[in-house]
C-alpha cells in the first residue's frame, strides 16, 4: 500500500473487509511495464481502438487476467466457450480448459465435471494490437442453454494490491466530485478522452433570488454541510467570526438583490387535498430510497427538512418538474411529473417541512450587494458557478498540486488555515482515498474507461437504491414500508422493479439511453407505482458503459430477416395452444387474455428492447435470471414441454418465437 499513515491503514482495512467474499473478480491489466488492478463483476470486456482499457492505462494493446473463485452450489458438468476477438486462455483449478485466438467462439471446451464449492479461476485475455478488445465468457450444460457466466458465480478474495486499486479509483472519483479541477486547472487541455465528470459544472445561481429565500441562502453559505450532509459544497466562510457572518450576508444580498413580500413571508399552508395526494406520490415513487422524510434526517441520504424555508412559492414545483434546469449534472433525476403531480408533491413536502428547518446559532447583519460582489470575487465563486464574479482561478495549477504531499499541505490536509483554504466536506474515507490517488499523479484524468464511468454513475446516482444488483437487494426494499402510511392501500399487480444484474446484456444500448434520457414513449411496466426517472446529461455515456461492462459493443435494435414459416410456429407457441404467453402478455393493442397478480411487458416492445442472447437466456430459465420471478419454465433441460413442435427442441422453439416477435 502506498499510504502508510494510521488513518489510511484503517481505511485500507475497511476496504479489505468490504471486498471479502464479493461476487466479483480481481482484474489485473498489463500494458508493457504498467500494471493496474481493479474489481470486475464479470470476466468480460469491450474496448474500441483509441479507448483506454482502464482509467489508469492509456489506449493501446493490453492484457487482462481475471482471477478469483468460481463458486458452484452443486456438482455440475459444464462446457465453457468464448465470444469476441483477441486471445483468451481459461484455467480452472490450475488446468487449462480452453485456449483460442482470433475470432473467438468457434471452439468449445470439453465437458468437465466440477463439484460443489469454490474452484480456482483464472482467465487471461489479450486485445488486438490496436487496443480493441471484445470478450465474453460462456458456459452451458445438458439442462442449460449456452449463456454468459453470471456474476453470482464469481467470488474475489481481498488483497493489498486489489485494495489499493480500488482506493485510488475512489480517490479519483472524489477528485472529480469535489470539482477540484475547477480551482486547479491543467496547464494544457486534458483532451477528448478525459474523465467526463471533469466537465461538469456546479449549479447556476444567477437569478437565484427568484427561486429561494435569502434567509435559507445565508445559512447555506455559512454551513452547507449542516444544511445538507451529502453536499460537496465546501465551507468558504467562517461563521464563528463577525467578519464571516458579514461576508455571508453581503454575498446573499448580492445574489438576491431585490426583496419581495413573498421572500420574507413564511411558506403558506398548502392545500390539504394536495398534501394528501403528494404523500401518496412520495410513497409510490419510492422517494424514501434517497430522501428521509422531513424531521428524520440521516447523513447518508438527502434531507428534506429545509424545503419550506428554502423555496419561494411555485419554485419547488418548477424544480420537481425539471431538476436539471439550473443544474444539468444534478443527482436529482427527472421523474417527468405532470403539473398535478408536481404541485401535490410540492404541497406535501412543504407541509411536512414547515417548522423543521435546520437551526443555526447565528445572527446575520444587514448585507450590502456591492461588498457581496467583492466577496464573490475574493472567494472565486465564478470558478465553479457560471456567471458569478471570480471566474479566474488564482490557485496552483494541476501539475503543481500533484507534486505536493496532500496529507500535510493543501485542501485535503487537516492543517490548512481556514482563512486561506476552503474546508472540503468529505464523506467517510474520501480524504484518505484522495491522498492515495494523489500518489498516482494526474495522468489518469486524461484517460477514462467507459465501464468505470458506468460503475461510478451507478454508485453516485444511487441506482441500487431502487434496483437489485448481483443478488444484493435494493435499499428501497427495506425502506418502502416506512412511507406506506402516506398512501391508501391500492390493489396492484406485483411491484418488483427490474434488476440491474444483466442490464447491459439484456437491452440494446439505444434503448438503455432512451430510458436514461426519459425518451421512452411507452413504459414497459406501466403497472409499477415507481417509475424510471431520467438523467439526461448522463444517458448516452452511461448506456454505452453498461453495455461494455457485459462485453457487448454498443448496438441499436435491428429488424431481423424473418422466416415466415418459423414465425407462424412462433405464433402458435405463444398462444393458448402453445405456452400460453398471451395469457399475461399483451401484443400491441391486444390485451392479455387473463389478468393475474403479475404484470408482463407488452410483446410489441420486445424487438426494440431485448438482445437475442438475453432472450434465449430468459426463455430457458426465468427464475435463474431473476430469483422468485413467476414466469414459468417451459423446458426441462433442453427438452421442451411441447415435444410435438420442432422435435421438442427448446432452442428451436425459442427461435421461432423470436421470429414471430419481429414479424409483428
Amino acid at each position: 500500500m502506498r499510504n502508510k499513515s494510521s488513518c489510511a491503514a484503517v481505511i485500507a482495512l475497511s476496504f479489505v473487509a468490504a471486498l471479502t467474499a464479493q461476487a466479483e473478480l480481481t482484474a489485473t491489466f498489463r500494458q508493457g511495464e504498467e500494471i493496474d488492478v481493479r474489481l470486475d463483476r464479470l470476466a468480460a470486456i469491450s474496448v474500441s481502438a483509441g479507448q483506454s482499457p482502464t482509467s489508469f492505462l492509456k489506449a493501446g494493446k493490453f492484457e487482462v487476467k481475471w482471477t478469483g473463485s468460481l463458486v458452484l452450489d452443486k456438482r455440475r458438468r459444464l462446457i465453457f466457450s468464448f465470444a469476441g476477438n483477441g486471445k483468451a486462455v481459461l484455467m480452472i483449478d490450475g488446468k487449462e480448459v480452453l485456449q483460442e485466438e482470433g475470432i473467438l467462439g468457434a471452439k468449445r471446451a470439453s465437458q468437465m465435471r466440477l463439484n460443489a464449492g469454490a474452484h480456482e479461476f483464472s482467465l487471461s485475455y489479450t486485445s488486438a494490437d490496436d487496443g480493441a478488445g471484445n470478450f465474453r465468457l460462456y458456459w452451458e450444460e445438458a439442462d442449460m442453454l449456452r449463456q454468459t457466466v453470471s456474476p453470482a458465480a464469481f467470488q474475489v478474495a481481498a488483497s493489498d494490491v486489489l485494495n489499493h486499486g480500488e482506493l485510488k479509483r475512489h480517490g479519483r472519483q472524489v477528485f472529480a466530485k469535489q470539482n477540484c479541477i475547477k480551482c486547479h486547472a491543467p496547464a494544457d487541455a486534458l483532451g477528448a478522452t478525459a474523465m467526463p465528470e471533469l466537465n461538469e459544472i456546479a449549479p447556476i445561481v444567477s437569478g437565484i433570488g427568484t427561486r429561494v429565500r435569502e434567509d435559507w441562502l445565508r445559512k447555506w453559505l455559512v454551513d452547507p454541510k449542516a444544511m445538507k450532509p451529502t453536499t460537496t459544497m465546501p465551507n468558504l466562510i467562517d461563521p464563528k467570526t463577525p467578519e464571516g457572518l458579514r461576508m455571508a450576508a453581503d454575498l446573499a444580498t448580492f445574489l438576491i438583490p431585490s426583496k419581495t413580500a413573498e421572500s420574507a413571508a413564511p411558506a403558506p399552508a398548502p392545500d390539504p387535498v394536495k398534501v394528501k395526494a403528494g404523500g401518496a406520490h412520495f410513497h409510490e415513487l419510492g422517494c424514501v430510497a434517497c430522501h428521509d422524510l422531513p424531521g428524520k434526517e440521516s447523513e447518508a441520504r438527502v434531507p428534506l427538512n429545509n424545503v419550506a424555508s428554502k423555496y419561494l412559492p411555485g419554485q419547488l414545483e418548477a424544480f420537481l418538474k425539471k431538476p436539471e434546469a439550473y443544474h444539468p449534472y444534478t443527482a436529482m433525476p427527472n421523474f417527468q411529473l405532470t403539473d398535478a403531480e408536481a404541485a401535490s408533491l410540492a404541497a406535501f413536502l412543504t407541509a411536512e417541512s414547515i417548522g423543521k428547518e435546520t437551526k443555526l446559532p447565528y445572527e446575520f447583519p444587514v448585507g450590502d450587494p456591492v461588498r457581496g460582489a467583492a466577496v464573490a470575487e475574493s472567494l472565486q465563486c465564478g470558478v465553479c458557478h457560471p456567471g458569478l464574479p471570480g471566474a479566474i482561478a488564482k490557485t496552483p495549477k494541476l501539475d503543481q498540486i500533484f507534486t505536493l504531499d496532500w496529507a500535510v499541505k493543501g485542501c485535503v490536509s487537516e492543517g490548512g488555515k481556514r482563512s486561506e483554504l476552503p474546508v472540503l466536506n468529505f464523506a467517510a474515507g474520501e480524504q484518505e482515498a484522495l491522498i492515495a490517488f494523489s500518489k498516482m499523479g494526474h495522468t489518469s484524468l486524461k484517460n477514462d474507461s467507459s465501464v468505470e464511468f458506468a460503475e461510478r454513475q451507478i454508485s453516485s446516482k444511487r441506482c441500487t437504491s431502487c434496483h437489485d444488483l448481483d443478488g444484493k437487494p435494493a435499499l428501497l426494499n427495506d425502506l418502502h414500508a416506512s412511507t406506506a402510511h402516506l398512501s391508501a392501500p391500492i390493489e396492484r399487480v406485483d411491484q418488483s422493479r427490474p434488476q440491474l444484474t444483466f442490464m447491459g446484456e439484456m437491452l440494446f444500448t439505444d434503448y438503455i439511453e432512451s430510458m436514461l434520457g426519459g425518451m421512452v414513449e411507452q413504459r414497459p411496466r406501466p403497472w409499477l407505482g415507481t417509475r424510471m426517472p431520467a438523467f439526461p446529461a448522463y444517458a448516452k455515456p452511461l448506456a454505452e458503459g453498461i453495455s461494455r461492462m457485459h462485453g457487448y459493443e454498443p448496438a441499436v435494435a435491428k429488424q431481423i430477416e424473418v422466416d415466415a414459416a418459423l414465425a407462424e410456429i412462433g405464433k402458435s407457441l405463444v398462444g393458448a395452444s402453445g405456452f400460453g404467453c398471451t395469457t399475461c402478455h399483451g401484443v400491441g393493442k391486444q390485451k392479455p387474455t387473463a389478468a393475474f397478480e403479475v404484470g408482463a411487458v407488452n410483446f410489441e416492445l420486445t424487438p426494440r428492447r431485448l438482445r437475442e442472447d438475453y432472450f434465449h437466456r430468459w426463455m430457458d430459465n426465468p427464475p435463474a435470471v431473476i430469483p422468485g420471478n413467476k414466469m414459468p419454465r417451459y423446458a426441462e433441460g433442453k427438452e421442451s414441454s411441447r415435444s410435438d413442435i420442432l422435435e421438442g427442441d427448446a432452442s428451436k422453439q425459442y427461435e421461432a418465437i423470436w421470429h414471430w416477435l419481429h414479424a409483428k
